[in-house]
Parts: C-alpha cells; sequence; structure tokens
C-alpha cells in the first residue's frame, strides 16, 4: 500500500467520524415528534404541512394544531408563533381515558429524556401529575402527565432559546 492511498483512507475515514458525531449530536437538539424547527416560518409550516386543523392564542401567541402520531399513539402538535411571527413553542398532546397508559407514557419519554440530558432538578411527582423541565442552552423542555377521574393527559413540549428560563430566572 502506497503513502496516498493510506493518506486518502485516513482521511476518508476521518471525515466519517466527523460526520457521525455530527449527525449525533444534532440528534440530541432534535425534536423527536415534529420535523419542522424554530426556524420554521409560518408560511414555511403551512406549506409542509397544510392548513391546521385548529387554531387557539395562548400566552405566547397563535397557535396551530395538527394531528401527529408518536409512539404509536395519536395526538396533536401544537406550533406557536409570538407575536414578531416567530416559532415559540412546539408541544405533542396527548389524551386518553387510561391514566395508567398515561402514566406509562410519561415514563417512557422521561426515561428518553434523563438519558440525553440527564436528571431535572425540577419535579413533581404526585398522585395526579407529574412534571419536569429540563432548562438547556437550547430551550427549555417541559413533560407533564395529569391522571385523574376527569382528565387524563400528557403535553411535552419545546420551548425555543428566547422564550425558555435558565434555573437563575425560574426562581
Amino acid at each position: 500500500m502506497n503513502a496516498k492511498s493510506t493518506i486518502k483512507k485516513l482521511i476518508s475515514l476521518s471525515l466519517l467520524v466527523i460526520v457521525l458525531f455530527t449527525a449525533c449530536g444534532s440528534d440530541k437538539n432534535r425534536i423527536p415528534f415534529s420535523k419542522l424547527t424554530f426556524e420554521t416560518s409560518y408560511e414555511d409550516m403551512v406549506s409542509k404541512l397544510g392548513d391546521p386543523t385548529d387554531t387557539t392564542t395562548t400566552y405566547l401567541g397563535d397557535t396551530y394544531g395538527y394531528s401527529c402520531k408518536y409512539l404509536q399513539k395519536d395526538g396533536t402538535v401544537r406550533y406557536t408563533f409570538d407575536e414578531d411571527g416567530n416559532m415559540a413553542s412546539i408541544t405533542w398532546l396527548y389524551e386518553s381515558e387510561d391514566g395508567e397508559e398515561v402514566s406509562d407514557l410519561y415514563a417512557d419519554i422521561h426515561k428518553e429524556l434523563v438519558n440525553k440530558h440527564g436528571k431535572t432538578k425540577e419535579a413533581t411527582n404526585d398522585v395526579t401529575q407529574l412534571s419536569d423541565i429540563w432548562r438547556l442552552d437550547t430551550g427549555n423542555i417541559t413533560l407533564v402527565a395529569v391522571v385523574s377521574s376527569d382528565y387524563n393527559g400528557l403535553m411535552y413540549t419545546y420551548l425555543s432559546k428566547d422564550h425558555s428560563t435558565s434555573e437563575e430566572n425560574a426562581n
């Protein structure tokens, strides 16, 4: 084997390793239930997903809902845009008549988030509500489940960096 061939193989192998590490690193910040990102405009959203099935207004801004299957569960993704037209949050909502199903789903998603981002310092785990907040440099992630005789649901939200609070500002 000559020196040129060896150098070419080393360069190819190095590039492959860089690509793999980049892909794995970007997966950590990917929103698992949406192909859209915080850079997506309203027009891009409608172009990619069609007209929303419902529209509401929240404290963050106008929110647009779309049916979405995630983890083999039929739920709704809600995209919220702030008053400047920037994507503020992306949320997956799931409701069920079965509280145990919601609790199990919460546990599965929670485990995945802990594996990716570590344990959170902000958690509520009581009989009717489970919740955690991960305050990350890229934006906050919240996971909330409500299990009661009247309602069983889960809300899994990614907030943009601009609409997130740091641990210092949370208290």
